[in-house]
């Protein structure tokens, strides 16, 4: 693999998501050769979701940068957050984002370790 020091998003492809979302895989083991961390970004439309999920090995932290989202953890509770809010998330909670703003909800998120998906 060539080494590489950086992604420009605008030039990788993202994966289109049911609940309406777009997901770009920007620096991991299989991008840029990480070892323990994988990065990317999320556009989750309006009035849509990052559904229920869990990491069962994976710390996640998220980074919001445009948009309003309603942060639910199982088992701890939900907040109305919004832009220039980091969220961590620890490995085995179960959470999700909605989407409950006017416009697109923008955001970062961090796995460390990185997804087994990120390898491949």
């Amino acid at each position: 693999m060539e080494k590489r020091f950086f992604v420009n998003a605008a030039e990788v492809e993202g994966e289109e998501r049911i609940p309406k979302r777009v997901s770009k895989l920007l620096l991991a083991p299989k991008t840029v050769n990480t070892r323990n961390v994988s990065m990317g970004l999320n556009v989750t439309a309006v009035g849509s979701m990052i559904p229920d999920h869990v990491h069962e090995e994976s710390e996640e932290v998220m980074f919001i940068i445009s948009g309003r989202a309603r942060l639910v953890v199982e088992g701890e509770g939900e907040w109305e957050i919004g832009p220039e809010t980091a969220i961590y998330t620890p490995p085995g909670k179960k959470h999700r984002l909605e989407n409950i703003g006017d416009e697109p909800l923008k955001l970062v998120w961090v796995y460390c370790p990185p997804l087994p998906q990120h390898y491949e």
